[in-house]
């Protein structure tokens, strides 16, 4: 026999809101490029030393930092309008860059980092960002 309400069990659709995909999609961005900024440092590290492996994880957290900030700012709003949700998007993409500048200035001109493997660790986490964002689209 059946028990009373067969079926109509709770069901959590908050595993499928547009806020949990968009907090998902951001997180899988930064996770991968925190993994790929510390692979690059392990590189450098075995081949040109620590204070290349040190420039190279800078690098690659510099961009990871920057896109935690981007999908914070930009997904701010929530479920919103047209407008505020450009309005984010332009704010994010603006607190983003003024990260990156100053990030950047902090780590070649204050800590004095040598400029290659900060150049590549940045490179390797934004091309993961890329990566990761034209997988989601399949």
């Amino acid at each position: 026999s059946r028990p009373p309400f067969a079926g109509c069990a709770p069901a959590s659709f908050a595993m499928n809101s547009p806020l949990v995909q968009r907090y998902r999609l951001v997180s899988h961005v930064v996770y991968l490029q925190a993994g790929a900024a510390l692979l690059v440092a392990v590189v450098f590290l075995a081949l040109k030393g620590a204070g290349a492996a040190l420039a190279a994880l800078v690098g690659g957290l510099v961009v990871t930092l920057g896109t935690a900030l981007f999908g914070w700012r930009m997904f701010a709003p929530g479920i919103a309008g047209g407008a505020t949700l450009t309005r984010a998007m332009f704010a994010a993409v603006g607190l983003k860059w003024m990260w990156l500048i100053g990030a950047l200035y902090v780590a070649l001109a204050r800590w004095r980092l040598d400029a290659a493997p900060l150049l590549v660790g940045l490179v390797v986490a934004q091309l993961c960002h890329w990566v990761a964002l034209a997988r989601v689209r399949k």
